[in-house]
Order: C-alpha cells, then sequence, then structure tokens
C-alpha cells in the first residue's frame, strides 16, 4: 500500500497497461489479441533507446488475465521497459479544476499553493498562541497591581 487516499477500484472497462513491446511483436500480439477477441488500445509510446518503434498495449481491466496469457503465447521475451505513450489519448480527462464538499464548490489547489497555505496557518497559529499568552501575562500584571 502506498499511503495514498486517493485510490479508487478501477472499473471493468477501464484500459489496464498490458505491455510495451517492441515492433516485431507488437504485430503478434495485436493479431493474438484479435484472435482471442480480446478488445484492446494500440498506442505509440516513447522509446528509452529511441531505435525501434515501441507501443504499449492496453485491455479493459475485466479482461487483462486474458490478455497476460495471449502475451505470454507471443512476446513472453520482447518485453520492454513500462514507456509513456507518445500521445495523451482523445478520450483521456482532463483533472478536474473544482470539487464539491457539502454543496459548497472548491478551486483544486497547486502542490506549492497547498504548501504556502499550510506554513501560512502554521506561523499565523502560534502568533495567535504567543499573542494569547502575552496577553494574558499583561492582565494578570495589570491585576496584581490593582490589589497590591
Amino acid at each position: 500500500m502506498c499511503g495514498n487516499r486517493k485510490l479508487v477500484e478501477p472499473q471493468a472497462e477501464e484500459p489496464a497497461r498490458l505491455a510495451t513491446v517492441k515492433e516485431p511483436s507488437a504485430s503478434a500480439l495485436e493479431e493474438q489479441l484479435r484472435q482471442t477477441q480480446i478488445p484492446y488500445e494500440k498506442r505509440a509510446a516513447l522509446s528509452p533507446d529511441g531505435d525501434d518503434a515501441v507501443f504499449n498495449f492496453y485491455v479493459p481491466c475485466c479482461r487483462f488475465q486474458e490478455g497476460v496469457s495471449a502475451m505470454q503465447t507471443t512476446c513472453a521475451a520482447d518485453q520492454t521497459k513500462d514507456a509513456p505513450d507518445a500521445e495523451l489519448p482523445t478520450d483521456a480527462k482532463p483533472k478536474p479544476q473544482t470539487y464539491r464538499v457539502g454543496g459548497e464548490e472548491f478551486e483544486v489547489m497547486p502542490r506549492k499553493k497547498q504548501i504556502f497555505w499550510r506554513i501560512f496557518s502554521i506561523v499565523m497559529l502560534i502568533a495567535v498562541v504567543f499573542a494569547v499568552i502575552l496577553l494574558s501575562d499583561v492582565a494578570a500584571n495589570w491585576v496584581k497591581r490593582l490589589f497590591a
């Protein structure tokens, strides 16, 4: 477990990356996926060494194990390191700019802005505590002088 509270269970039809494969084996894997009637998406990937055509294959989460067995029969030894997609898919959802809590809408803050406001809040809390202590000390001295 990575400690991220925002992890969610993937939906059955969400794409899961099956493999990153170089070109000669990519065609064989694509044919195997077609023959076994596993829906897939083939995306161009950035090649780690820059000389061969590399592709990422995605299958629905609910068919992932079937995809793994299809991959093992065709190109188990020819996989390469995972590589990022060359382009984002056209149907990729953009990150939300706002979110709702209890009917109120809030703007998503960038990480640096979150850190700034957290530090600012801590400094303000320390200043308020210091001011309360200072004012209570002044009030206590005033009460002492009143009865002395």
